[in-house]
């Protein structure tokens, strides 16, 4: 069947695979301010693409069935293998998953991976909510009006994910899992990595030490985070680290110094940090305009008549005097020019 118009019939010919965005995306998925979150976007898209169900044809070429595009419950992907595919940084990737957990749009999980040969901690696992996307995808329903939906309960991956050569089984076209999808690859028994298990609900103070250029991590700085992590929380640790890489400051000192000063103003988590530096500040510019205002005016005396009688009584002065001297100064050179002409 045909068009009318060559070009579209062209591509009509085309075998279109990968995402689709819906418009509706660009106003409903945005910032606070208004402006579309074009990151989170496209990351949402791909994750519904993955979890698109493949169709299954018998060897007529009749729909049999459908599969899924990757192995077990859950798509496994980490931030690398994102900023990999679209070319954004780590971070930017970091970020905008959190939007969409933080929005309902996402359900995110790090799971232990482990075999008889090796472990694999903090591997990330995401899942879209799709009561939500579909919200965003047919009404005009900004993320922020969404609300938290309970996800359907999946069992957990288990260790029989994994070959026997320590790799996962995987099916045609399924993400590859990659080195960012991890943060320590061991030969440690669970039990052993009991702490790290427990620390996988979120980014390690550790791990963002490494991998942001912070320096050489020994036994001292480790023991330093340990001791804040437990004096104030890891997510101030974190906080703190981030707002050094932000700053350039990519040295432990700069971020001990955030942390004592968080520890004095007995901050208790992130948002109480904010709160209280914005206190601050709002007090700083008070204080400045206040101290602005209290300024005494400086005086500026008049000065009285009889100085300005006087003065110009001494400039006349000073007038007569120069007259008299020029005088005299004209009688000798007369004098001179007299005596020069004398014979002796």
């Amino acid at each position: 069947m045909k068009s009318g118009c060559q070009v579209v019939d062209q591509i009509g010919e085309l075998e279109i695979v990968g995402n689709i965005v819906p418009h509706l995306w660009y106003k409903n998925i945005t910032f606070s301010s208004g402006k579309s979150h074009f990151v989170a976007i496209a990351l949402l898209a791909d994750i519904v693409y993955w979890y698109r169900p493949t169709t299954i044809r018998d060897d007529s070429g009749l729909t049999s069935g459908a599969k899924t595009k990757f192995k077990g419950d859950m798509l496994q992907k980490s931030y690398q293998a994102f900023a990999d595919t679209y070319g954004f940084t780590k971070r930017q990737v970091k970020d905008a998953i959190d939007f969409l957990v933080d929005h309902h749009l996402l359900v995110r999980e790090f799971r232990t991976i482990s075999s008889s040969s090796i472990i694999l901690s903090n591997v990330m696992y995401v899942q879209p909510v799709a009561e939500n996307v579909k919200r965003v995808m047919n009404e005009r329903c900004n993320v922020s009006e969404l609300v938290s939906i309970c996800p359907p309960a999946t069992p957990e991956r288990t260790p029989s994910s994994l070959s026997n050569d320590g790799l996962f089984h995987q099916e045609e076209g399924a993400p590859d899992v990659e080195e960012g999808t991890y943060t320590e690859s061991t030969s440690k028994n669970p039990s052993e990595n009991h702490e790290q298990q427990q620390q996988s609900v979120g980014e390690c103070p550790v791990s963002f030490f490494k991998d942001n250029g912070f320096g050489r991590l020994g036994s001292y700085i480790q023991e330093k985070i340990k001791t804040w992590c437990e004096s104030l929380s890891e997510s101030l640790v974190m906080e703190a680290m981030k707002r050094a890489v932000e700053q350039g400051k990519h040295y432990w000192s700069y971020v001990d110094a955030i942390l004592v000063k968080w520890e004095q103003l007995n901050v208790r988590d992130v948002k109480d940090a904010r709160a209280k530096e914005f206190q601050f500040m709002f007090e700083k510019v008070h204080k400045r305009k206040l101290h602005s205002a209290g300024r005494r005016p400086i005086r500026t005396e008049k000065l009285p008549e009889w100085f300005t009688s006087e003065r110009e009584e001494v400039q006349g002065n000073d007038e007569e005097f120069e007259a008299e001297k020029a005088k005299l100064m004209a009688e000798l050179e007369a004098y001179r020019e007299r005596g020069a002409g004398v014979v002796m």
